[in-house]
C-alpha cells in the first residue's frame, strides 16, 4: 500500500487584459427579451414527469 501522496501541478490561466466591449442600448435590451422569454417558457412549462405519472394513473389496470 502506496504511503505518499503524489499531486498533480496546478494549471494558471491568463485573464484577459484588455475588457469586453460594453453593449449597446439595444444590444442590452435584446438579450433582456431573450432571457425573459426564457424564464416565462420555464416559468410556464408544465413539468413533464408530471404529466406522465397522471397519464400512468388513467391507464386501466390489468385484473
Amino acid at each position: 500500500m502506496p504511503t505518499g501522496f503524489h499531486r498533480e501541478s496546478a494549471t494558471v490561466y491568463q485573464f484577459p487584459v484588455k475588457p469586453p466591449r460594453a453593449a449597446s442600448r439595444f444590444e442590452r435590451a435584446r438579450l433582456m427579451e431573450r432571457e425573459a422569454a426564457d424564464i416565462c417558457d420555464a416559468a410556464l412549462d408544465s413539468c413533464w414527469y408530471h404529466d406522465e405519472a397522471v397519464r400512468e394513473t388513467d391507464r386501466p389496470t390489468k385484473s
